[in-house]
């Protein structure tokens, strides 16, 4: 992770984070927590919690990430993928898993996250 982005990250959190309700979990693939801030007017960055439900191991699962404003009109969109490989371990059944990402999006206070599709250690897709 780059510096800069573990400082805004930082900022997330030690400025007072707001917590966000809007999240749709999918394929076993529940969203346990996540939070987002909103300074001078910009949507900074956001953080995550997952937590695999499902009896399979999960090796990688996109997601797509809405900023909102207040009105909850979308102010911008992006898609993440987390995916395990040499050094990250597959996401067990009952494991937990923090993600985030810093961004700068004009005008969004909130996110809502919304799972894409799984992908299993055992080659199945959950779309």
């Amino acid at each position: 992770m780059k510096s800069t982005n573990l400082v805004y990250l930082l900022v997330i959190f030690f400025l007072g984070a707001s917590l966000v309700i809007l999240k749709d979990g999918k394929c076993g693939l529940e969203i346990l927590d996540s939070y987002t801030q909103e300074i001078m007017g910009n949507n900074v960055g956001f953080y995550v919690k997952f937590k695999n439900n499902s009896t399979k191991s999960i090796d990688a699962f996109d997601y797509k990430v809405n900023y909102l404003n207040g009105f909850n009109e979308l102010k911008g969109s992006k898609e993440f993928r987390w995916q395990a490989g040499n050094l990250i371990n597959d996401l067990e059944p009952g494991e937990t898993l923090k993600d985030g990402a810093t961004n700068w999006v004009k005008g969004a206070n909130k996110i809502k996250i919304q799972i894409i599709r799984v992908h299993y250690s055992d080659g199945t897709v959950c779309k």
